[in-house]
């Protein structure tokens, strides 16, 4: 019963592997001065975007929530000693609402944010991205970052 569960939250978020081209770079990167004179933002860029991703992260929370909360339940019906694979069907569409819902409101934020920026700007990202998965993929496994320091030791 396990494996089945297995099975299915893995293809519910298999959907979400065709959004990685659409993307933003990690982290609060429209406060990144080098990233920021890069792309050219401007500061009402950067304020519309704050304001963008902020809004959008308080829902996601919310969102991100129902998910869990939709994958305990469906986990729940999965492992029963009386196995009916009609609760388990309906945890399961409700665990894909759920995730549909957060990535609805992920991909609406990234609309949001390339309203934002030029067409130039986009493609500025969209290099930087290409490289710094170049760089990932040819780091050797466990490699650091240039100039990263371990975690857990103090400077």
């Amino acid at each position: 019963m396990k494996r089945l569960m297995i099975t299915m939250l893995m293809l519910a978020a298999g959907g979400a592997l065709w959004a990685n081209e659409f993307d933003l770079p990690p982290g609060k990167w429209w406060e990144d001065q080098r990233l920021v004179e890069r792309v050219g933002l401007t500061e009402d860029q950067q304020q519309q975007i704050r304001q963008v991703v902020f809004e959008s992260a308080r829902r996601m929370i919310d969102l991100n929530a129902d998910v869990k909360l939709a994958g305990l339940e469906l986990a729940e019906v999965v492992d029963q000693v009386e196995f009916d694979p009609q609760p388990v069907r309906k945890a399961f569409a409700n665990f894909q609402t759920a995730r549909r819902k957060l990535e609805q409101e992920r991909f609406e934020m990234l609309l949001d944010v390339r309203q934002i920026l030029t067409y130039e700007q986009w493609k500025k990202i969209e290099e930087i991205k290409r490289r710094l998965k170049q760089m990932r993929s040819q780091r050797e496994p466990g490699q650091r970052p240039p100039g990263q320091r371990p975690q857990g030791r103090i400077p």
